[in-house]
């Protein structure tokens, strides 16, 4: 039995989506932190798959704000499943898809308004700002030492503009399908899609997110229907990272087993159908490439799907864990011979893959961190911030002292994105109302 509580705002202009489970006290935090913005262009939609109603009693006392649409429907529902139902809730224009221990910046809701006049599908990009909850267990690296309750915050600029997607997807699937944030796609998880282009992928599909990963199946799907794609690396949303992430969770699971059972995404799907492209183990690359390829053979691009660079995406996996090679060796003939590729050609372009190295966006990315720990680049880090309200406090002091705001990015706005031809069925209101 699914219990609902829903006071309907008047005509949100975004919907910010939580789908959770037995995280109380951070989304209690993200709901707090979320509906301290006061603005009634707002929607907070929390879909709750707890195994009690501990959440549901809270949220139960604070329904008098009529921007938030709560609903707990019990076990069992895969988080796929939880993420679908979320997303179903949503009546926003724009969508923004967070975790539980995450919150955003207010400005997120200047730069819907933003997208909405300038007829933007999506805003993707990569937040240069993250939150550490105290007691996370993420584990300390080389290039990333791990205190705690602490927010890090590296360089962006203020600037937006729009992007070449098909040439971004393809480059995406000669990757191998991993790393998709070193692309410029759109994204739903920590970025903005227009609603309009999510019902398209239901109607098509019948889900709005499919696949293993709900985060890299969006970027991919909705890559599929949008129109006007921008980009932009100023931090409208704050991740966040707590002991309970899927991040951290699945790194402790990753150490011990590589079996794909195993992996946190399978909980309730005991009859999910791997895609036999992808060698069957369990790790961040093959989650990846999967997804994506599951994502593009639903959305009817086949033709990406035989660009999927396999061996390359095989090599990824092995150069970052030497442990997977006896179950890459027995796997990936059988992923070959899957796509109709010649085994000794397949063999010929893992070597390659393994020799040519990680590819630049990668390098760049492990540069930048190289730089940022020998102190020659700068990430601040802001100490003593117990939970997301306070993060998101000291994010909006932080962006004011130092005189950054989606308004410069609006003002960098390129003359010549600006003045790029609208598709007429932009102009004609084209994208399926709900």
């Amino acid at each position: 039995m699914t219990a609902s509580i829903h006071l309907d705002p008047a005509a949100p202009l975004l919907s910010v989506v939580i789908a959770t489970r037995n995280r109380v006290i951070y989304c209690q935090s993200a709901i707090e932190s979320i509906l301290a913005i006061p603005d009634t262009r707002l929607e907070l939609v929390i879909q709750d798959n707890s195994d009690t109603r501990e959440l549901a009693d809270w949220v139960a006392c604070r329904a008098s704000d009529a921007r938030l649409r709560y609903r707990y429907t019990p076990p069992p529902l895969s988080s796929i499943g939880n993420f679908n139902a979320a997303l179903e809730l949503a009546s926003g224009e724009y969508v923004c898809l967070i975790g539980d221990d995450d919150g955003i910046n207010p400005e997120i809701l200047d730069a819907a308004a933003w997208a909405q006049a300038h007829h933007i599908d999506s805003i993707g990009g990569r937040c240069r700002v993250n939150y550490l909850w105290g007691g996370s267990g993420a584990p300390s690296t080389l290039f990333t030492r791990v205190g705690g309750a602490e927010m890090a915050i590296e360089p962006f600029v203020d600037t937006i503009s729009l992007v070449d997607v098909p040439q971004q997807m393809a480059a995406l699937m000669d990757n191998g399908g991993v790393y998709y944030l070193d692309f410029q796609l759109p994204k739903m998880y920590h970025g903005l899609v227009r609603r309009a282009c999510l019902e398209q992928i239901r109607s098509r599909t019948g889900h709005y997110v499919g696949g293993l990963s709900p985060d890299i199946y969006s970027s991919l799907a909705v890559a599929c229907v949008a129109q006007r794609v921008a980009v932009t690396d100023y931090p409208l949303t704050i991740p966040g990272a707590c002991g309970a992430s899927t991040s951290v969770v699945e790194g402790s699971i990753k150490r011990h087993s590589k079996r794909i059972e195993d992996a946190p995404h399978w909980r309730a799907r005991e009859d999910y159908q791997w895609s036999p492209m992808v060698p069957r183990l369990y790790s961040v690359e093959t989650i990846w490439s999967e997804s994506a390829l599951v994502a593009l053979a639903e959305m009817g691009r086949d033709d990406l799907v035989a660009r999927f660079n396999l061996p390359r995406m095989a090599a990824f996996c092995f150069a970052n864990n030497r442990a997977v090679a006896d179950i890459l060796r027995r796997e990936l003939p059988a992923a070959l011979r899957a796509r109709g590729e010649n085994l000794a050609w397949g063999a010929l372009r893992f070597g390659a893959g393994l020799a040519s190295g990680p590819g630049p966006a990668f390098v760049r990315r492990v540069w930048n961190r190289v730089l940022l720990s020998a102190g020659v680049r700068t990430r601040l880090k802001l100490h003593d911030l117990p939970d997301m309200q306070a993060a998101s406090a000291a994010l909006g002091a932080y962006l004011r002292a130092h005189n950054h705001s989606f308004q410069h990015c609006m003002r960098h706005f390129g003359a010549s994105d600006a003045a790029r031809s609208v598709p007429a069925s932009h102009l004609a209101g084209g994208h399926a109302p709900r």
